[in-house]
């Protein structure tokens, strides 16, 4: 457990019947483990939810634009910000504990890798984004992530222009972001964030 516990909350963003569906059975099985605070971006708050609503101006891509602006929509100066459609099965200390020893964001490596990298983006996005980034660049699971606000402001920023660019996904905008503003990465294994996670479950695409 971190040592600053009044730092510390869990987000979400919630667009559209499925997502708020899935977010409500999120919160559900993180309030199984966890009295951390819970906050969620949508248009309206969740019934029945306690959770803080926060509203935000939908662009896109449905919970896309909210994303790349959590660093200021979260009231948390630690954030863990979980999507909708994942199931909490242990304990998410792990993460928060990086933050506090000095990572800026804390993460997951996506399944897909090397080839495979990136092939739910755009070909065009995509092509560029191989382009600007050194060779095999290590792609990244966004749908898990704990971040310091404070020092991951830059990045967001870099962030939310990359993604402005095509509009789309937002993995290919982070990776290029990520060259822009680099933070201190630290890595957590699938357990966190996977179809069939230990800790985190993620349940890709239900929220489609």
């Amino acid at each position: 457990m971190p040592a600053n516990l009044a730092a510390c909350g869990v987000v979400y963003i919630a667009f559209g019947q499925k997502a708020r569906a899935e977010a409500t059975a999120s919160i559900a099985t993180l309030q199984v483990y966890h009295t951390l605070p819970v906050a969620v971006i949508s248009d309206s708050p969740l019934p029945g939810v306690r959770a803080r609503f926060i509203p935000c101006e939908e662009r896109g891509t449905p919970g896309r634009w909210a994303k790349v602006n959590l660093d200021t929509l979260t009231p948390f100066e630690h954030t863990l910000y979980l999507d909708a459609d994942t199931r909490i099965r242990g304990q998410l200390w792990a993460g928060f504990r990086l933050l506090e020893l000095g990572a800026d964001l804390v993460i997951v490596p996506s399944r897909p890798q090397r080839a495979d990298g990136l092939r739910h983006l755009r070909q065009e996005e995509r092509e560029r984004t191989l382009e600007e980034l050194p060779l095999d660049p290590l792609q990244l699971n966004t749908g898990v992530m704990w971040f310091d606000r404070e020092r991951c402001a830059a990045l967001f920023a870099a962030w939310r222009a990359e993604w402005q660019r095509w509009r789309d996904k937002d993995q290919g905008a982070l990776l290029r972001a990520l060259e822009r503003a680099p933070v201190v990465v630290r890595l957590l294994g699938f357990a966190f964030n996977d179809r069939n996670g230990r800790v985190v479950q993620h349940n890709f695409g239900a929220c489609a």
